[in-house]
């Protein structure tokens, strides 16, 4: 009886090794997979990086199109008044 007790359990014990064996056998190509997608992602965000760090200057050019702008806005208000005062002078020629 003893001996028998003694192979059932050496027996539950391989079953058991055996079990555990194939269970990190399908964790191992599970963590595979999810290397594999895991580059492919960074891949991915390597190439946006790539492609995106000439925005870096954005800032800047932000900048330096806001003070352009304001010239501009300045340089309208004097064509305004050029403007009025040709036609006041035009007016006046009309005139006399």
């Amino acid at each position: 009886m003893a001996l028998l007790l003694t192979i059932l359990t050496a027996l539950l014990a391989a079953a058991l090794v055996i079990a555990l064996v194939v269970s990190l056998f399908i964790i191992l190509r599970t963590l595979q997979s999810v290397r594999r997608h895991i580059e492919k992602i960074n891949w991915g965000v390597r190439a946006i990086e790539k492609e995106t760090e000439m925005l870096g200057g954005v800032a800047t050019l932000n900048g330096g199109l806001t003070a352009l702008a304001g010239g501009l806005e300045s340089v309208a208000t004097h064509f305004t008044n050029v403007d009025r005062n040709v036609g006041t002078v035009g007016e006046a020629l009309l005139r006399g």
